[in-house]
């Protein structure tokens, strides 16, 4: 996942804010202790979402104890004390997600990047062993969605919705995953909430695919030979990825998540709003921890 979806901070409760960074910090150490110390390097906000949906969709009040980071000893940090099997989940998924982006990235990217990529597939490798050990399904799923994916982008395809659909229906599948009667309905706030993520992404990578001459589908559908975007396109973006943003609300309102729906309301109607903003105005995406 790619760091998109975040909170709006300042529209959260100070008790809630707090859970959110309980989550956060408590997924960095989940990771470390299933996957090792360096997993903590692949942690994001995206995959803390994923974890409160988890929580949330299978009814878990989580429940916290004061503790210290580990890399920061003078930071105070709040910990779960359960749900391990949803950290289980969302800890798997997020390596396997690394070690198919790391496979994505050597083949797209520049020499450098492609030297470390080749420097990371071992590591990501290990992980993806270990995962796959109880997630089988779930590596299945990422790695068709990452064909699915490559065979659009080499299609070059320039609708929205075609583009961004193998990485909406992964999303929503993962959301839906081992559910039984709301899953439909988990589908589509996955989906939904896939969709926007991809096409984030695309609008954030806009410059550099030009630069370097790769597929992105705002590229394709406006016929840009460069990243500046008129009104009409930066328009009709922002109302796709609200689109997106519409039909996440509507589809989450139909599930029955029943804890922390504040956080993830305040992340669809906030967060994602904001994020959208940003990357429309070409302001650099922010990755500092909480």
């Amino acid at each position: 996942m790619f760091g998109y979806v975040r909170v709006d901070k300042g529209e959260l409760k100070v008790r809630e804010f707090e859970a959110y960074r309980g989550m956060y910090c408590s997924l960095c150490r989940a990771l470390s202790k299933r996957y090792g110390v360096l997993s903590r390097l692949i942690l994001s906000y995206d995959a803390t979402f994923l974890a409160i949906v988890r929580f949330s969709q299978a009814q878990i009040l989580p429940s916290f104890r004061p503790g210290r980071c580990p890399f920061n000893p003078a930071k105070r940090c709040s910990y779960c004390t359960n749900g391990e099997e949803a950290f289980d989940f969302v800890c798997a998924a997020a390596v396997l997600m690394f070690y198919y982006k790391v496979r994505d990235d050597l083949s797209d990217e520049g020499f450098f990047r492609r030297l470390l990529m080749l420097l990371l597939l071992p590591v990501a490798a290990l992980w993806r062993k270990k995962a796959k050990k109880r997630f089988s399904n779930v590596d299945v799923l990422l790695g068709q969605a990452m064909a699915a994916q490559a065979a659009a982008e080499k299609e070059g395809v320039a609708s929205f919705d075609k583009a961004a659909h193998a990485c909406a229906d992964a999303l929503g599948k993962l959301f839906a995953f081992e559910t039984d009667d709301e899953n439909r309905a988990l589908y589509r706030f996955g989906y939904a909430v896939g969709r926007w993520v991809y096409l984030a992404d695309a609008v954030d990578d806009l410059k550099k695919d030009l630069r370097r001459g790769r597929y992105n589908v705002f590229a394709c559908s406006f016929a840009l030979t460069d990243a500046t975007l008129s009104e009409p396109q930066k328009n009709a973006i922002l109302e796709t990825l609200n689109a997106s943003i519409g039909l996440a609300l509507d589809s989450f309102d139909q599930t029955n998540c029943k804890i922390m729906t504040p956080i993830i309301e305040n992340i669809l109607t906030g967060g994602l709003s904001q994020t959208t903003a940003r990357l429309l105005k070409g302001d650099e995406t922010d990755e500092r921890s909480l």
